[in-house]
């Protein structure tokens, strides 16, 4: 193989291993980023049950007024708001994650293809090497018998 297709295959080798190292750190991102919006929704969702709870302690007590429960179901009403509209982040930021990876397990595949490629040209080139090594061993051997 031309010492130029060597270069061309070595320079993509290299922008696919630098593709492949921002996508690793892309899903790093992307992985921390789900893990706080998850930490926001458990947040949510346990507040919501822990005034769930007091207010189910106090309802059945009897110690709560209409204005404590009109109070009580403002606040549940907007949680609830809360909790689905942080459901759709942490969903949303799933779906990324789940592409970067995709992409990040195809970057390993396209560095794989041309790391294999590269090793082909060694291997091309080392065989061509012997062969002209061979032809001249050859030519050398046959000089010397004709004289």
């Amino acid at each position: 193989m031309k010492a130029r297709n060597k270069k061309t295959i070595s320079k993509i080798l290299k922008l696919k291993d630098s593709r492949k190292k921002e996508l690793e750190l892309e899903v790093k991102m992307a992985a921390d980023k789900v893990d706080e919006e998850e930490s926001k929704l458990n947040t949510l969702q346990d507040n919501y049950e822990e005034t769930l709870r007091y207010f189910n302690e106090k309802n059945d007590s009897g110690s709560l007024d209409i204005h404590n429960i009109n109070s009580y179901y403002d606040f549940f009403s907007r949680i609830n708001g809360k909790i689905d509209a942080q459901k759709k982040v942490h969903d949303r930021c799933q779906t990324e994650l789940s592409s970067l990876k995709n992409s990040l397990v195809n970057a390993h595949k396209e560095k794989k293809m041309y790391e294999l490629l590269t090793d082909k040209a060694i291997k091309d080139d080392k065989r061509e090497n012997a062969l002209s090594e061979q032809k001249d061993a050859d030519f050398t051997a046959i000089s010397r018998r004709i004289k």
